[in-house]
């Protein structure tokens, strides 16, 4: 058995205004909450998907959406999902993993001050920078929060996320960490992601697979990518960017 562990946006699919002017050849990939197209593979996307399913690799999402937003996706995943940015185990017939949901629910326990904490540190200063920020649940408990600037406003992000980077050194909260993207900044649990979702289903429920895939674009997807055998990346990620940027000697 071959195993792909997956990201979805920006890896398997994107919305029309990161791909280039004129691309063609897309296939409709999510819907927005009015149910048009909202995301789209490439053609070499699709042929990606289409290899994995004609040579029978089970393909598991692991993404940062939530149960609604991954109702939205419109490829036809019948695997066992990871969603929450890893908090949420969903088995092929769409219920939650009771394991891992215990597992989950003691941990966020442990990190319930701290979470707040952060939360309401920051809260003040996000509204003055015109950001918004989101409380993330996932089994009725709050896991992450989210702060999101309506035109990714860099610089402003920047200040939020130094201002959460402090108070975590300065409390020694090391049990939570940060992950900023294009236009977000979230703190959420350091040891509880989709990393640890990953071995949790390589080791109960995928133990004989042969070969492990990790499919990621972002620096956030690193860890679990490293919980495979192999992994790939999409050239225009923030992965690859990184790497290409990276200035060290070659030894």
């Amino acid at each position: 058995m071959i195993v792909a562990f997956t990201d979805l946006d920006d890896t398997l699919f994107q919305t029309r205004r990161k791909l280039p002017a004129g691309a063609a050849g897309l296939t409709p990939a999510t819907v927005d909450r009015d149910g048009q197209p909202h995301s789209f593979c490439t053609p070499a996307q699709s042929a990606l998907l289409a290899h994995f399913a004609a040579s029978g690799v089970t393909v598991v999402p692991v993404t940062g959406r939530d149960p609604a937003a991954m109702a939205r996706v419109t490829l036809p995943f019948t695997s066992w999902r990871v969603l929450d940015h890893g908090l949420t185990v969903l088995r092929p017939d769409g219920t939650a993993d009771p394991g891992w949901r215990e597992q989950v629910l003691a941990h966020l326990a442990e990190l319930a001050e701290a979470l707040a904490g952060c939360t309401e540190h920051v809260a003040a200063l996000a509204a003055e920078h015109g950001c918004r920020l989101t409380r993330h649940r996932a089994h009725g408990a709050h896991f992450m929060t989210v702060l999101k600037h309506p035109q990714a406003d860099a610089a402003r992000l920047e200040a939020l996320q130094l201002a959460w980077e402090a108070l975590l050194e300065e409390r020694a909260w090391a049990g939570l960490h940060i992950i900023a993207n294009a236009n977000n900044v979230s703190v959420l649990p350091r040891h509880l992601g989709k990393a640890e979702a990953v071995r949790y289903l390589r080791e109960q429920h995928f133990p004989d697979a042969a070969l492990t895939l990790a499919l990621g674009d972002s620096l956030s997807d690193v860890p679990f990518m490293n919980a495979c055998d192999l992994a790939l990346t999409p050239p225009a990620g923030q992965l690859l960017r990184t790497v290409t940027a990276a200035r060290l000697p070659q030894r």
